[in-house]
């Protein structure tokens, strides 16, 4: 995978930084009509849950994940190249942008091969976690559907930050100083040279590579007109800590609104707090007893939300309602009353993405993956004005997600290492 990629680049094994445990359930789906739909590791027991929603399911997953496979295959060697609007003018490009049917949604993908709407919004609820949705990604972003069901699926031990933690680790041993606590607040060109420039003082570099968020970076730190991007949703996040044990819930779980068209097109078009809500719950306790106290859990649930862009609504107002409709879901569902099992509880709002990390209209997932901000059209990695500027992160190319933004960080140092064996 793309993270044993980033320590084979250093000649280092992952599994010296990492202990990953491999996923059995990839995840679970809850319908409002009480029907749930697992998703295994082992495909065979996979077929045999769709077959109970759809007869001949079996046969067309089979068919849909060669479908995807294919996509995969003509998709991942672009993952790792900067694009230009230059590079329209290449026939090879337009060939393959023939093969990906462009012009198709990720819905209508998934409509060709099932009848069933529900197995539909199981093979392409992935849009709504790369911020858009599925009615409006194109199809080729199945290929998430492709890693999804076909590569297994890993927890870190010790939680998801280790990760950072294990990159950090391995930058360090090859000469890495980072400083923490140190806001950039602008970046301005200085001769050949440029400026970052602090709260407490200033640093004079000849390479600068840029994380923050991309528009965020552009329209404060370098001071520029930004064009009118079109931005992917927000979030509501709760972490909760349990008392005891929530039985029925795998690793990953996802549940639906009763009218996800419409849940989808009151975040995405009306820009209003839905009536109805389709969630996430990771809990990472499943598979990593560290994480919390004996016999407890502790749950992590993202709510897809409306960005703050002309945002038509007043969030703070409806956060009990909110609340009520999850919580009366899992109940439900479930069989339990989950507000009286919570110990700990923690909660992270669309503004605080803007006041912790400066996302624009608090837009979770950067830039929207659409057609028109994908591949020769995402803002490239490579800055168009100043020569060793170089961008990273979720609103560049390749995209969003933590395998497409190492990716990304891939194609950076590759820019780099070309642009400076170039000078020697």
């Amino acid at each position: 995978g793309f993270f044993k990629e980033v320590f084979s680049y250093c000649d280092e094994d992952i599994q010296n930084y990492l202990d990953l445990k491999v996923l059995d359930v990839h995840y679970k789906i809850f319908y409002p009509s009480g029907e749930i739909l697992t998703i295994h590791r082992d495909s065979n027991r996979t077929k045999e849950e769709l077959e109970k929603f759809e007869a001949g399911a079996a046969k067309a997953y089979d068919k849909f994940i060669a479908h995807t496979t294919d996509i995969y295959r003509i998709v991942e060697p672009l993952l790792y190249k900067c694009f230009t609007p230059n590079a329209l003018v290449n026939p090879h490009y337009w060939n393959l942008l023939g093969k990906l049917k462009i012009g198709q949604s990720y819905w209508q993908l998934a409509k060709k091969f099932f009848k069933n709407e529900n197995l539909c919004y199981a093979f392409t609820f992935e849009a709504m976690f790369i911020g858009v949705s599925p009615f409006n990604t194109p199809a080729f972003y199945s290929v998430i559907t492709y890693a999804d069901h076909v590569q297994k699926i890993f927890h870190p031990i010790g939680g998801m930050y280790q990760i950072p933690k294990a990159l950090e680790k391995l930058s360090k041993k090859f000469g890495a100083k980072i400083t923490y606590n140190s806001e950039v607040n602008s970046i301005r060109k200085k001769d050949d040279d440029f400026i970052l420039q602090f709260s407490n003082g200033e640093v004079k570099a000849d390479k600068v590579v840029v994380n923050a968020d991309y528009a965020y970076a552009q329209s404060e730190l370098l001071k520029r007109r930004i064009p009118d991007y079109k931005y992917s949703c927000s979030v509501y996040l709760m972490y909760l800590g349990m008392k005891k044990k929530i039985k029925g819930l795998e690793h990953h779980n996802l549940f639906f609104a009763k009218d996800l068209k419409k849940n989808l097109k009151q975040i995405f078009d009306e820009k209003v707090v839905p009536e109805d809500f389709s969630f996430y719950i990771h809990v990472p306790t499943v598979t990593d007893s560290s994480l919390a106290p004996e016999g407890k859990d502790i749950l992590y649930i993202l709510v897809p939300v409306p960005n703050l862009n002309n945002f038509r609504d007043d969030f703070s107002r409806q956060e009990e309602r909110i609340r009520k409709i999850i919580f009366d879901k899992i109940n439900r569902l479930l069989g339990i009353k989950i507000e009286d099992l919570i110990e700990v509880e923690h909660k992270f709002y669309p503004e605080d993405f803007i006041k912790r990390y400066n996302v624009k209209y608090g837009a979770t997932f950067g830039l929207a993956h659409t057609l028109m901000q994908s591949a020769f059209f995402r803002p490239a990695n490579l800055d168009s004005r100043f020569k060793d500027l170089y961008c990273v992160g979720a609103s560049t190319q390749p995209g969003g997600g933590l395998p497409p933004v190492i990716a990304g960080s891939k194609i950076v140092a590759d820019l780099i290492t070309a642009r400076d064996k170039n000078k020697s």
